[in-house]
């Protein structure tokens, strides 16, 4: 799935595995795993998702939150 962010950059973001899954469910903190999934899911790194505005951290949630439910 390809999303635009706010900077007309586009992420791809794959659906996630079980072994996606299996790898943050060790990660306790709700936000750090979350960062560590979407880093697997697009390629970037932790860095650059931590360094998206709030409203395209939102976006890629978004979807994220697509592929789970």
């Amino acid at each position: 799935m390809k999303i635009e962010l706010s900077n007309r950059k586009t992420v791809e973001m794959r659906e996630p595995l079980v072994r996606d899954m299996k790898v943050v469910s060790k990660i306790t903190d709700d936000l750090e795993r979350e960062i560590a999934l979407l880093s697997n899911l697009t390629e970037m790194t932790p860095d650059e998702i931590e360094s998206l505005t709030m409203a395209d951290f939102n976006k890629l949630d978004k979807e994220l939150q697509g592929f789970l439910s």
